[in-house]
C-alpha cells in the first residue's frame, strides 16, 4: 500500500498511531479481528507473554493446540492484525542483549551492553547491533528501543555501555548504524539519562535528574545529541524529573519529563532539533501515574509533545483520546504532528510496502545465530575486566590447578545453568576436575583445603532483585561466609552487576567483572584465567559508586 495521507485518515486512525499496544492485552481479546478493525494501533510492545496470548488468533489459523515456536506465532499476529487494520503497525521490542528466552525461545544471546562498552571498540558495536538487528528482522520486528544512553547512576544497569561520555558517543552511534543497516529502527533512551547519585527507580517512585543543565549538556546531553546527529529514529523519554529544565509543580510535585512541555517540545524537538518520534517509557510505572489521574495523564502527555505512548493497559485508549479531542481538551493538530512523525518512521522501514512478513527458514536462523556467536566471541576477547589481581594468581598454572570448586550465589537460574554448561567443560579442557554447587553454608569451609582453586561466581541483574543490586536473606549470609578461608586461592566473579565488587568482595585478592553470562563470555573468563585471552583493565563504570572513582578502599 501507499503511505497514508494525513488528510485522508480518520481521527481515530490518526490517534491510533500514537498508541503502542500493550501486547499482554492481546490475551484479553476474544474477538481480536473486531478490536483491530476499530482500533488501528501504531505499534505493538512485546514483553514476556506466554503462547496462550495467541490462542484466539492461532485457533483461527488452524493451530488450536499452539504447536510450534512462539516467535512464529508473533509473526502470525503481525500479519493477522495488519490484515484487519487500515494502517499497518510497527512491530517493536525492548531488547538489548539478543532476544531473551523469556520472550522467544531459541535465539542466541549476545553479551550485555556493558560487556560491549568494556571493549571500547566501534567496529564491534556496529557488528553487535547488526547481528542483533538481523535476528530481530527475521523475527518480524522493525523497531527496537535501544541503545541506552544513560550513564550509570548510583546503580549500574548492564544495558548501559559505560559511564564514559567519549566511549558512549562512539559505541552508541556505531550501534545505531548497525541496527539501521539491518532494517530495524532505533530508539535511544531514557532521556535525559541517569543522575550519577540517584538510586531511586521510576518503576516504583519518582526519580530525578538533579544535576545542572550545564553538567548534563557536557555529559549525557552530548550522547543524546550524538545519537540525533547519527540519525536515531526515536527517543524514549524517562519518567524522571529534570528540575534544571522544568521546575513546574503540580500539587506539590515536579513534573516528570514525560509530562513536561519544556523538556519534550522545547528541548528535544526545539533546541536539539529532533525530528523523529518521541515516545514515553512504559506508562505502567509509578512515576508516570503519580501526578495526574487516569485518562487525564495520557492527554497531558500528548499535549506536552509526546508522539507515542508505550503500553497503556486500557483497551479503550483511542476512545479516551478521541473524547479529549472532540471536547477541545487536546488539539487535532497535535495529533496530526505526532501522526506525521510516526508515518515517516514507518515509511522509512518499509512498513507500507513490505506486505506480509515471511517466517524465517531454518537456514536463515542458523546464519543469524552463527553470526551472533562470532560477534560474542570477539567481544569476550576484549570485554572482560580484571578488576583485582593483587597476588598475581592469574594467569593460573594448569599444572598446579587440578581440582576446582565453583560456587554460585545469585538470582538467575539462567546464569547458574550457563556456568555449568560452559565453564565446567572449559576447565576440564585444561585438565581440571570441577565440583559445582549453588549456595554456600558454614560447613563448606571445611572442604576448602581439598581444592586448588575456588571460584565464587555471582549474579545480580537489573531488577534482580527489584530495588537495587544487593543480596538479601540467605544469599547475604552466604556472602558473609565465603572467603573466610583459602582467600589466596579464591577468585570472585560477577556475571552481573559491577557493584558486587564494592559491596561484597573488596577483601578478595582476585576479582573479575564479566558483565554477561552468555556462552562466549562464560567460556572466555575461563580461557582468560589460563592466559588464552587477555583481560582488559578498563572499568566501564566506577568501581566505587559512592565517590564515583575506582578506589574501593578509600
Amino acid at each position: 500500500m501507499k503511505t497514508p495521507k494525513l488528510e485522508e485518515m480518520t481521527l481515530r486512525e490518526k490517534i491510533g498511531q500514537t498508541l503502542i499496544f500493550n501486547h499482554s492485552n492481546l490475551g484479553k481479546l476474544e474477538k481480536p479481528s473486531e478490536y483491530f478493525k476499530n482500533n488501528v494501533i501504531g505499534s505493538d510492545w512485546v514483553s514476556t507473554q506466554p503462547k496462550e496470548t495467541y490462542r484466539y488468533i492461532e485457533a483461527e489459523m488452524g493451530n488450536p493446540n499452539l504447536e510450534g515456536r512462539k516467535d512464529d506465532m508473533f509473526i502470525d499476529f503481525v500479519n493477522y492484525a495488519n490484515k484487519h487494520m487500515s494502517v499497518p503497525f510497527m512491530p517493536a521490542i525492548d531488547c538489548a542483549q539478543g532476544i531473551p528466552a523469556s520472550k522467544f525461545e531459541g535465539h542466541a544471546a549476545l553479551p550485555t551492553a556493558a560487556g560491549l562498552g568494556a571493549t571500547r571498540d566501534e567496529e564491534l558495536a556496529y557488528r553487535y547491533a547488526k547481528a542483533l538487528g538481523d535476528d530481530l528482522h527475521i523475527s518480524g520486528f522493525r523497531w527496537v528501543w535501544s541503545p541506552i544512553a544513560d550513564n550509570a547512576g548510583h546503580y549500574v544497569d548492564l544495558r548501559q555501555t559505560s559511564s564514559d561520555t567519549e566511549n558512549n558517543c562512539k559505541i552508541l552511534t556505531a550501534f545505531i548504524k548497525g541496527m539501521q543497516d539491518a532494517g530495524v529502527a532505533t530508539g535511544v533512551k531514557h532521556f535525559p539519562g541517569s543522575d550519577p547519585y540517584e538510586y531511586r527507580d521510576s518503576h516504583f517512585c519518582t526519580a530525578s535528574y538533579s544535576q545542572s543543565y550545564e553538567y548534563w549538556e557536557k555529559t549525557q546531553g552530548r550522547e543524546f545529541k550524538a545519537c540525533i546527529e547519527a540519525g536515531v529514529d526515536s527517543i524514549m523519554v524517562g519518567h524522571k524529573t529534570f528540575k534544571a529544565v522544568d521546575d513546574t509543580m503540580v500539587d506539590g510535585a515536579l513534573l516528570p519529563c514525560t509530562l513536561s512541555y519544556k523538556v519534550v517540545t522545547e528541548l528535544i524537538k526545539g533546541k536539539l532539533g529532533f525530528e523523529g518520534v518521541v515516545l514515553t517509557d512504559g506508562v505502567d510505572m509509578k512515576a508516570f501515574n503519580a501526578v495526574y489521574p487516569p485518562e487525564k495523564v495520557y492527554v497531558e502527555c500528548l499535549k506536552c509533545g509526546i508522539d507515542m505512548i508505550l503500553g497503556p493497559v486500557e483497551l479503550d485508549y483511542i476512545d479516551i483520546i478521541e473524547r479529549a479531542v472532540l471536547a477541545g481538551d487536546l488539539s487535532e493538530e497535535r495529533i496530526n504532528d505526532a501522526c506525521r512523525r510516526v508515518l515517516k518512521m514507518k515509511e522509512k522501514y518499509g512498513i507500507f510496502t513490505e506486505g506480509e512478513i515471511k517466517k524465517p527458514t531454518a537456514e536463515e536462523r542458523k546464519r543469524v545465530e552463527d553470526n551472533i556467536h562470532a560477534v560474542s566471541e570477539d567481544i569476550a576477547k576484549k570485554g572482560i575486566t580484571m578488576t583485582a589481581n593483587r597476588t598475581g594468581i592469574v594467569p593460573i598454572d594448569k599444572n598446579k590447578i587440578k581440582k576446582v570448586k565453583i560456587v554460585y550465589i545469585g538470582y538467575s537460574k539462567y546464569c547458574s545453568d550457563s556456568i555449568q554448561q560452559y565453564a565446567i567443560p572449559e576447565f576440564e579442557r585444561h585438565g581440571a576436575t570441577v565440583d559445582f554447587q549453588i549456595g554456600y553454608k558454614r560447613e563448606d569451609n571445611d572442604t576448602i583445603a581439598d581444592y586448588d582453586l575456588i571460584v565464587y561466581s555471582t549474579f545480580i541483574g537489573f531488577h534482580a532483585p527489584a530495588g537495587g543490586p544487593y543480596f538479601f536473606g540467605d544469599e547475604c549470609k552466604m556472602m558473609g561466609l565465603i572467603m573466610t578461608k583459602g582467600v589466596e586461592k579464591s577468585i570472585g566473579i560477577s556475571f552481573g552487576s559491577t557493584d558486587i565488587f564494592f559491596n561484597y568482595f573488596t577483601a578478595a585478592k582476585t576479582f573479575i567483572n564479566c558483565y554477561s553470562y552468555n556462552k562466549e563470555t562464560v567460556e572466555g573468563f575461563v580461557k582468560g584465567l589460563y592466559g588464552e585471552i587477555e583481560f582488559t583493565d578498563y572499568n566501564p563504570f566506577p568501581l566505587n559508586p559512592i565517590k564515583r572513582n575506582d578506589d574501593v578502599y578509600d
